[in-house]
């Protein structure tokens, strides 16, 4: 160990069909399947191998950098892990809801950091971020919505996530979370106008399901607003009634 923090190096590089960017997702297997289970059965070993699972699970539980894997290579595997002072309300908000009986899986772990460390994203980039195979990662963050952790804007490619009003607050960082929320308004006639001209049309129900509103009013008002600057057409009126791009 170093100031920087704790460097463990292993010769021998993964196994085949096992890197870097798998570490988490790949199926757990050992080079030597007969030594494995001798020393599973003497209790020495775990013959599922999840080991990583565990170094990942304990990084984040306690608030700290994810392991570092980035340096393996074909002749070694290298683990650095980071010192650094613990996120202490971050922990403190996954203690209570474990303590209320919430699962928080690995999974929902990984996504919860990555969303603390990207502010906001979508399924797209949190694929990127996390080792989670894409459909278990749409499942796991809509859970955390469930939960009330992440909050979700948008609807299809559009839609992204951030932490919610509760986890900012509980970490004491509500001009973060209010701040964020000002930057995506800021997005609105972007995300409209893009959702316009893919479809051809706009309605107010698209735009409140689209920025994730509260009321149609909100949406309507959105609406309005880039048809007064010129950027949409409104066609029809009442009940039915849409907006179309403007051609330029």
């Amino acid at each position: 160990m170093d100031v920087a923090g704790l460097l463990a190096n292993n010769s021998g590089g993964f196994i085949e069909g096992i890197s870097v960017r798998n570490l988490l997702s790949a199926e757990p297997r050992g080079r030597n399947p007969c030594l494995m289970d001798a020393l599973k059965r003497v209790g020495l070993a775990e013959r599922t191998g999840r080991g990583i699972d565990r170094i990942y699970e304990g990084s984040l539980l306690y608030g700290r950098p994810l392991p570092d894997y980035s340096a393996s290579n074909q002749t070694m595997v290298s683990l650095f892990i980071e010192r650094s002072e613990p996120d202490a309300e971050f922990v403190r908000l996954l203690t209570e809801e474990r303590n209320r009986g919430a699962e928080l899986p690995l999974q929902s772990l990984l996504v919860l950091d990555a969303l603390k460390r990207s502010r906001r994203c979508g399924i797209a980039e949190l694929s990127e971020m996390v080792d989670i195979p894409h459909q278990r990662l749409r499942r796991t963050v809509e859970l955390l919505c469930e939960a009330g952790l992440v909050e979700a804007s948008g609807v299809g490619q559009n839609r992204s996530y951030m932490l919610s009003k509760k986890v900012y607050g509980h970490g004491g960082k509500a001009k973060e979370y209010v701040r964020q929320t000002d930057l995506d308004r800021v997005r609105y006639p972007e995300l409209i106008m893009k959702l316009a001209r893919q479809r051809g049309r706009v309605t107010v129900s698209d735009v409140r399901e689209l920025l994730h509103l509260s009321d149609g009013n909100a949406a309507y008002y959105e609406l309005k607003k880039l048809k007064e600057h010129g950027e949409l057409t409104l066609v029809k009126r009442g009940p039915r009634s849409f907006y179309v791009p403007v051609k330029k």
